[in-house]
């Protein structure tokens, strides 16, 4: 009875957002299996398919731990597979959306996708990473390009599937709200206002979008069942 009034104070302290929510693209990992890259909407568990907005994704790059070495990606139905062996933490980037007409901002977006699962890792090594402070901690650093990322706002979304919005402080540090056992899902998007051209394709900004996911093993057990 009294870790379910403990649930219900926690639930009560939580902030939660019922706007409309935009796709990014996240990494789930059970043990050290295969890795697999979803893109659409974790909190509303919507996954896009092969033959449909997943395909936009045409030159995903995988690394696991201190390998550099990226891996192969085999694309399922609703997911794109990686092989990954062994411990350390899963990154994934890919670059290859086209840019594309920005009706808020003008000018056109370039967009670059990234992932990583697992906190164990504590350098950065994608150009927007949230890293941990200490191995497996629950604070962490923002980094862009090599540098803390000050006031950014990002979302937690927990096993119980509710959100909340985070800022970071001066330093670009978040400590997060965690008291869930279970997978946690953080999304973060940075506009970099830089005008680009690569491969011959110019675009006016730079739009990054990061996620991070991991299980957490303690903490309350979270069921459906009341």
């Amino acid at each position: 009875m009294a870790k379910l009034i403990a649930t219900f104070t926690i639930l009560a302290t939580l902030t939660l957002i019922s706007a409309a929510h935009a796709h990014f693209l996240w990494l789930e990992r059970e043990g050290d299996g295969p890795a697999r890259a979803y893109f659409g909407e974790w909190i509303a568990d919507v996954r896009e398919k092969t033959g449909g907005l997943l395909d936009r994704f045409k030159a995903p790059r995988v690394t696991v731990g201190a390998n550099s070495e990226p891996l192969q990606v085999k694309r399922n139905d609703n997911n794109l597979e990686f092989a990954a062996k062994g411990a350390g933490d899963v990154r994934f980037v890919d670059s290859s959306v086209p840019a594309r007409e920005d009706n808020d901002k003008g000018g056109t977006t370039k967009t670059i996708y990234y992932a990583k699962h697992g906190r164990a890792e504590t350098a950065a090594k994608l150009d927007l990473e949230l890293v941990p402070a200490e191995a497996n901690g629950k604070t962490f650093v923002l980094i862009f390009s090599g540098s803390p990322l000050p006031k950014a706002e990002l979302t937690i979304i927990g096993p119980s599937k509710w959100e909340k919005p985070l800022t970071t402080d001066e330093q670009g540090r978040i400590t997060l709200p965690m008291p869930w056992a279970g997978r946690y899902v953080l999304e973060v998007t940075h506009f970099d206002d830089k005008a680009g051209d690569s491969g011959g394709e110019k675009f006016n900004r730079t739009r990054h979008i990061s996620s991070l996911s991991f299980v957490q093993q303690d903490g309350i057990r979270w069921t459906e069942k009341p």
